[in-house]
């Protein structure tokens, strides 16, 4: 559940903090009051898009953050796998901190995440109903998803089950593809004489792992040696060898304190100590002089090492980005150069084992077509249903079931939504026949029924009342009450019929001070309420009546059971 927003400096808000209550929140105000600001900073939190134009002017820097009590274990999961401490019931704040540069910082419980978590998490906790939603309905390619999402628990676990076999089936007929497609003698002699040249260079390269790395830092000490060699040879003879070196002077100390080191254990200690740093000092020194001694100043040397770089470099430019993928390469056309000199070979036993992989195929598709229809059976009831409780009386709803010839990710079905709204009419697409309002209340209808299965805790609509309007909009709102009885609903509306059901009413208006100009959002007292109320039946011209009539429908949809 959405506990609490807070935005700041996200387009017109200059600072807005609103705290949601369970059951049916209702956010009204009017045309250009800023009433899309709180769907937009909702969305960003939830993963969605960001453009620097939401930051506000004159600002650098925007913020949006959301509260939620988590009760999904979905999201608990989630939220552990990614290293973030969490339990249920306990509160989960996201953050999305939005720059006027085009830079955006996502947080969950103060952990930077990826946007793609974000999505995912969010996916979890809110399910936004926009506008844009009911365009999806319009593009028929989309109601499988609908389909499949209505009867998620039964049909996923043998949709992955069929993904898999399906990936390699796709894979085997890739490969068959690539070993039959129409090349004559000629081109493939000459992809053969390629990858033949290719394999032979790679290996005249001799190759070995890591070489790369070691041969640049032996070039860099050949480039340095004079540098080195003075260095450690200044610092040997300090060490070791000079008139006043370091080996000298300890040596001369360790003789002054071994004359009183029997008259004080600290002072063996002294002496002890002293002769360990002798030691160290004199493997140290030997260490300096070999190194020193065996620095190589051979040109030739370092030309060498130039010319095996530089061989390592053109293959690296031919083949792959390090030694490790070239070797994968080498290791990519060998099978490659193998496969087409046998092709023949190869191309009859790919074909037998796409034969049984198919049938395997062809077996999960029909139980997957099976599962979908029974689904979809349950769901024309089950929709049929909820229209009719939304004042659809004469409403006919059936999934139409069509076969590709091709296997798809999906399976074979071709799978499309047909209603007729008017008694006498023929089934047609939805998308041919179905008005704006008339799209809503099917939306409505299929978030009611989801509502029941899914565990997602806050719904958002943002103006579902589009097109609808009188009984319907009044049905609309007793809907959306009935949802919030199981679930946290958050609605746009501009329609009294739909805002008299609030359990929690916000008014969200836009104001100018100093040239500048704010959304503001509060929320409303009952006496406040009710002039709202009033606004949204007749505008600003609000009389008596119009308030008597405002505080009727409110009083009546809060009595109502619903």
């Amino acid at each position: 559940m959405i506990l609490e927003m807070y935005i700041k400096n996200f387009a017109l808000a200059e600072e807005i903090r609103i705290d949601f209550e369970e059951g049916f929140n209702i956010l009204t105000g009017e045309t250009g009051s800023g009433k899309s600001i709180i769907i937009d900073a909702l969305n960003l939190c939830l993963g969605g898009r960001y453009d620097k134009s939401f930051v506000r002017k004159g600002t650098d820097k925007g913020l949006v953050e959301v509260t939620f009590n988590v009760t999904n274990e979905k999201v608990i999961e989630e939220l552990l796998e990614s290293g973030i401490d969490a339990s249920l019931d306990d509160n989960l704040i996201i953050s999305r901190e939005i720059y006027s540069d085009g830079k955006n910082i996502s947080r969950v419980n103060g952990r930077n995440v990826r946007i793609s978590f974000l999505k995912t998490i969010g996916s979890l906790l809110v399910d936004v109903h926009s506008q844009h939603q009911n365009q999806v309905l319009f593009n028929k390619d989309k109601h499988i998803e609908f389909l499949d999402i209505y009867g998620h628990q039964k049909i996923e676990p043998e949709k992955k089950e069929y993904l898999n076999i399906y990936n390699e089936y796709f894979d085997l007929k890739k490969e068959i593809n690539s070993l039959t497609e129409d090349k004559d003698d000629i081109q493939i002699a000459r992809e053969i004489d390629l990858l033949k040249f290719q394999i032979q260079e790679i290996e005249e390269g001799d190759l070995t792992i890591g070489e790369y790395e070691e041969l640049l830092k032996e070039r860099e000490i050949h480039r340095n040696s004079e540098k080195i060699y003075t260095s450690l040879n200044s610092s040997y003879l300090n060490l070791y060898e000079s008139n006043y070196n370091a080996f000298d002077l300890i040596s001369k100390g360790i003789k002054d304190l071994k004359s009183i080191s029997n008259i004080d254990e600290r002072l063996e200690q002294f002496h002890a100590s002293l002769e360990e740093i002798m030691y160290t000092l004199q493997d140290i020194s030997k260490d300096i002089r070999d190194y020193k001694d065996n620095i190589d100043f051979d040109i030739k040397s370092l030309d060498n090492i130039e010319i095996r770089i530089d061989t390592i470099n053109n293959l690296k430019r031919k083949y792959g980005n390090s030694i490790d993928e070239i070797l994968e390469y080498k290791n990519k056309i060998i099978k490659r150069l193998e496969d087409i000199e046998n092709r023949d070979e190869k191309i009859i036993e790919l074909k037998q084992n796409l034969e049984k992989i198919e049938s395997i195929l062809n077996l999960k598709s029909e139980k997957i077509t099976s599962i979908r229809k029974e689904i979809a059976n349950k769901l024309e009831t089950d929709i049929c249903e909820q229209l009719y409780s939304l004042n659809m009386k004469n409403v006919v709803f059936k999934v139409d079931f069509k076969q590709k010839q091709e296997y798809f990710s999906t399976g074979k079905d071709i799978i499309e939504f047909m209603i007729s709204f008017n008694v006498g009419e023929d089934l047609m697409p939805i998308y041919k026949v179905a008005s704006g309002g008339e799209m809503s209340r099917f939306m409505l209808a299929f978030k009611s029924i989801l509502s029941d299965i899914d565990k997602v805790n806050s719904l958002v609509f943002d103006e579902i009342d589009t097109g609808i309007s009188g009984i319907a909009a009044e049905i609309v709102g007793k809907k959306l009450k009935h949802i919030s009885n199981k679930k946290q609903v958050i609605s746009i509306t501009h329609l009294p019929q739909i805002a008299v059901n609030a359990n929690a009413h916000f008014r969200i208006k836009k104001i100018i001070q100093e040239s500048r100009t704010y959304t503001k959002i509060e929320k409303l007292s009952q006496k406040e309420q009710i002039k709202e109320i009033a606004r949204l039946i007749s505008g600003s011209n609000i009389t008596e009546k119009t308030i008597e009539h405002a505080k009727e429908i409110l009083e009546i949809a809060q009595n109502k059971d619903v």
